[in-house]
């Protein structure tokens, strides 16, 4: 390990490996100046998820949702639009000049080409979710993929009828549960699979009808890790009066709290991985400083990813392969990519926002199908090489090459940064005036509204409506993720050095996983 650095931007020490080094050697790349953490936030400073607003398309004048608000230099389009075959993104472009930096010039075109207005390819019925794909009577979902009648989730596949719910898989039913799969009618669920009608329990698999318990296994008629039978439990669950706000919210408040410090975590969940550094991860080898990755290896610094090998500072990370990329987010299926956002399917990019099914191409915006192509200018082969080895020794020159954008479309609190990297209170823009119809969130006085399916899934649950809005449910629910950090402590059992994503001075008791795996089996 080198001696330690001091990051320019948040001056704080972190080190650069030799296998960091060895990695931006093979992709001709200067070492960062900043550190990871102030490299993710500027990526996700780049990436609005969740802040929506109704608008018109610039070139068929429909009303539509968008990512964008109106008052964006840049022209925006609609889906079929945006696709279409009215506009060609080359008309936008420009000739470099080696006389000016080069995020000088690309702030420049930022303001000329048109995008996309929000990402839901497939939909149906699914107008007000983002970053979405396949889905069906949805509403306010992000990043969620394949999903039917669901509302206000994220970062989900494959559900059915769920709620507020975050990194949930092929459930049915279930009501906010985080960092689960394969469960049925069941309330707050952490970490479990394969559960049903079971409510306030974390780390529960093949159980049924449990309540307030964790880490058991193939295990039913529970409450607090104790056995009860099918008409005691019945009861017991009855008394709790859980169709009452008060008593819910009692509830929830005990699950997210006191309940916590009774049974032990384990120290990071990781599920068939080898030589992994971080939490949550899953089918995964050889990850260093990375968190919630499926199927990766080789991979540094990387956080939310799927099916990505040998690559560094990336996030969010789709589903199709992707491999020797860095300093890249929102990308799927892309080769050989630096500094790029929202692009699938592409081979060696440089610097590129949206653009898909292309290759060979720098500092380039929604383009489709294109190659050789600088500046959204189309070159020859033998011409577009030549610049884009003159335009890299010029970025090294003004110390660009390598770093991510400076700049983005988005104000800070529109974007996902603000959610891992808090910078202001500031109040997001609201999408449109409430009606007389609204409510008014509890915790930040906003308004906003209960929608016939909702309402339908509380009675049929029979719990009582939240008091709170989307947004600030959403956050609540955020708050129950561990951070994505891993500090030195000991087992709270066996004492045995171990890195965990709980903090040396939190309430939760922690185990090393071979005492996590002789408790629960």
């Amino acid at each position: 390990m080198t001696n330690p650095y001091s990051c320019k931007s948040c001056r704080s020490q972190f080190q650069i490996s030799p296998q960091d080094e060895s990695f931006y050697k093979k992709i001709s790349v200067p070492t960062p100046e900043i550190c990871p953490d102030c490299r993710s936030r500027k990526r996700l400073a780049y990436r609005n998820e969740r802040t929506l607003y109704k608008r018109k398309c610039d070139l068929c004048k429909k009303s539509i949702i968008s990512i964008y608000a109106e008052d964006k230099p840049f022209p925006v389009y609609c889906q079929d639009c945006f696709w279409g075959d009215k506009w060609d993104a080359l008309d936008f472009n420009a000739e470099p000049d080696f006389t000016r930096p080069f995020f000088e010039q690309f702030a420049e075109l930022m303001k000329r080409v048109p995008r996309l207005a929000i990402v839901n390819k497939q939909s149906e019925n699914s107008e007000y979710c983002n970053y979405s794909f396949a889905n069906k009577n949805c509403y306010l979902t992000f990043g969620n993929h394949y999903e039917e009648d669901c509302l206000y989730g994220h970062y989900s596949t494959r559900n059915r009828n769920c709620i507020d719910y975050l990194w949930l898989y092929k459930s049915e039913l279930c009501y906010e549960c985080i960092f689960s799969k394969n469960c049925y009618r069941s309330i707050f669920l952490d970490h479990c699979e394969d559960c049903q009608n079971c409510f306030f329990s974390v780390d529960l698999k093949n159980c049924s009808n449990c309540l307030f318990c964790s880490n058991l296994r193939h295990k039913e008629y529970h409450i607090f890790n104790k056995p009860y039978s099918r008409e005691e439990f019945i009861k017991q669950l009855n008394s709790y009066g859980l169709n009452v706000y008060e008593n819910f919210a009692k509830a929830e408040d005990f699950y997210k709290g006191e309940f916590r410090k009774k049974f032990p975590f384990r120290a990071v969940y990781q599920t068939n991985c080898e030589n992994c550094e971080g939490d949550n991860h899953e089918n995964s080898k050889n990850l260093k400083g990375c968190f919630d990755c499926t199927a990766c290896e080789d991979c540094s610094y990387g956080f939310q990813m799927d099916e990505t090998y040998s690559s560094m500072d990336l996030n969010c990370m789709g589903y199709d392969r992707s491999e020797l990329c860095y300093q890249t987010i929102g990308c799927s299926g892309i080769f050989n990519c630096i500094a790029c956002d929202s692009c699938w399917h592409d081979n060696d990019l440089a610097y590129c926002n949206s653009c898909f099914s292309s290759k060979d191409c720098f500092g380039c915006i929604s383009l489709n199908k294109k190659s050789n192509c600088i500046l959204n200018k189309q070159y020859s082969r033998e011409e577009y090489e030549k610049l884009r080895l003159k335009l890299i020794g010029h970025m090294n020159q003004t110390g660009e090459w390598g770093d991510f954008f400076p700049i983005s479309p988005f104000d800070y609190e529109e974007s996902v940064a603000n959610e891992y990297f808090p910078e202001t209170q500031k109040s997001a823009k609201k999408i449109q005036k409430p009606d007389n119809d609204a409510l008014v969130c509890v915790s930040c006085d906003k308004n906003y509204k209960l929608i016939p399916q909702e309402l339908k899934f509380y009675a049929e649950m029979g719990i009582p409506s939240p008091r709170k809005c989307p947004a600030c449910r959403h956050y609540a629910r955020i708050e129950l993720r561990n951070p994505r950090h891993l500090w030195d402590r000991a087992c709270s059992k066996c004492g045995v050095a171990i890195q965990t994503a709980y903090t040396p001075d939190c309430p939760e008791i922690v185990y090393c996983e071979k005492c996590y795996l002789e408790m629960v089996y």
